[in-house]
C-alpha cells in the first residue's frame, strides 16, 4: 500500500499519477457522502470531482500537526457539496411558523444501516435531503445549517419538519 505521506507529496508536485491513486483511494467514502446531498448519481460525481479538484490545488496547505489528511479531505468535498446545494436551483420552502416548530430530539436514521438510510435520501428533495444530511447523521445544529446555507434557522427547521412527515410513514412500516 502506498504511504498517503508520500502520495501527498506527490500529489503537491502536481504529478497526475499520484491525484489518480488519492482520488481511487478515498473515492468509495466521498462518493457516498456526496449521495447523501444528491440522489443522482451524475450530481454526486461532479460533486466529487469538484470537491477533489480543490483537494489538489490546495493540498500544500494541509498540515498533518492539525489533524488528519482523511478529515480534511472530507470536509472539503462536504463543503462542495453545500456550496452547490446553495447555489443551486433548488427550490427552498418556507419557514416553519413558530406554532408548527417540533422538537427534533429523535433522530429518525439512527438505527437504521447506511444502505436503507440512502434509500431514504433518495425520496427527499436536493435541499430538504441536504439539510436532513447535515442535522441527523453529520450532527450539526440548527444554527450552524442556516449560516452555512445563509437561510434563515426557520427554513432549516421545515426541512427537518418535510424529512419526518416523508420519512415517518416508510420508518413505521418497515422498521416498527
Amino acid at each position: 500500500m502506498e504511504d498517503l505521506h508520500q502520495l501527498i507529496q506527490e500529489c503537491a508536485a502536481n504529478n497526475r499519477l499520484s491525484q489518480e491513486k488519492l482520488y481511487r483511494k478515498f473515492y468509495p467514502a466521498l462518493f457516498l457522502l456526496c449521495k447523501r446531498f444528491f440522489a443522482d448519481d451524475h450530481e454526486a460525481l461532479e460533486v466529487l470531482n469538484d470537491g477533489m479538484l480543490k483537494v489538489y490545488k490546495n493540498i500544500a496547505n494541509f498540515r498533518h500537526d492539525k489533524g488528519a489528511f482523511f478529515n480534511w479531505v472530507y470536509t472539503i468535498v462536504r463543503n462542495t457539496a453545500l456550496d452547490k446545494l446553495k447555489i443551486s436551483k433548488q427550490p427552498v420552502a418556507g419557514e416553519l411558523t413558530e406554532s408548527a416548530a417540533k422538537v427534533y430530539d429523535d433522530n429518525p436514521v439512527k438505527a437504521l444501516e447506511w444502505k436503507d438510510i440512502y434509500k431514504l435520501l433518495d425520496t427527499l428533495a436536493p435541499a430538504t435531503r441536504g439539510i436532513c444530511s447535515l442535522f441527523y447523521i453529520e450532527g450539526f445544529s440548527i444554527k450552524d445549517i442556516s449560516e452555512k446555507l445563509q437561510i434563515s434557522s426557520g427554513t432549516v427547521k421545515w426541512h427537518l419538519s418535510e424529512t419526518r412527515k416523508k420519512l415517518k410513514p416508510v420508518l413505521e412500516k418497515y422498521y416498527s
